[in-house]
């Protein structure tokens, strides 16, 4: 079980790292579409889609990164002033309580996702990608992702290896 959840941190750190690129060819197009528009006057009906539809799909698929790497946003002041036994109840009870809500999150994006990607929704607009055929998808795997490695988590509490928390100096500002 220990394996498997050591595993699973691997996936989602891989994921994690492939997603980062996404940011950067957003910048991209979001620079070529400041240049093109304002330079040229020439704006495109593409580009915001297109950059939202990259960040949306980074922030969702590394959902397994974050919760591997211990650095979503928590509330810690009780986590902290409790001793190492209590510590270690309330991060079950933690990891349990988000397992939960990545489950319900997963079963209630499903049919959505499953209806958008067959029919190949659209979005509307002149451009009018498939970004919901996409991102609603994304959302449902995220959300699996997200249950999956706070699961991975829960074993590797449980067992006396608690996921790293991060050093405020490796926080980037």
């Amino acid at each position: 079980m220990q394996a498997a959840s050591l595993l699973i941190s691997r996936l989602s750190i891989a994921i994690g790292y492939a997603c980062a690129p996404l940011y950067f060819v957003s910048l991209l197009v979001a620079v070529r579409e400041v240049i093109m528009r304002y330079f040229f006057n020439a704006p495109s009906d593409w580009a915001f889609e297109v950059t939202l539809t990259l960040c949306a799909v980074a922030w969702a698929l590394s959902v397994g990164y974050v919760g591997q790497q211990n650095r979503h946003i928590a509330i810690t002041f009780l986590h902290d002033l409790a001793g190492p036994a209590l510590r270690r109840v309330l991060d079950v009870v933690t990891l349990v309580l988000t397992a939960l809500a990545f489950a319900a999150l997963a079963y209630a994006t499903f049919e959505p996702a499953l209806d958008a990607f067959t029919r190949i929704e659209r979005t509307g607009s002149a451009f009018n990608p498939p970004m919901p055929a996409i991102l609603k998808p994304i959302l449902c795997a995220s959300a699996l992702l997200g249950v999956v490695q706070s699961l991975a988590n829960l074993v590797l509490v449980l067992t006396g290896q608690t996921p790293p928390a991060p050093e405020p100096e490796d926080i980037a500002l």
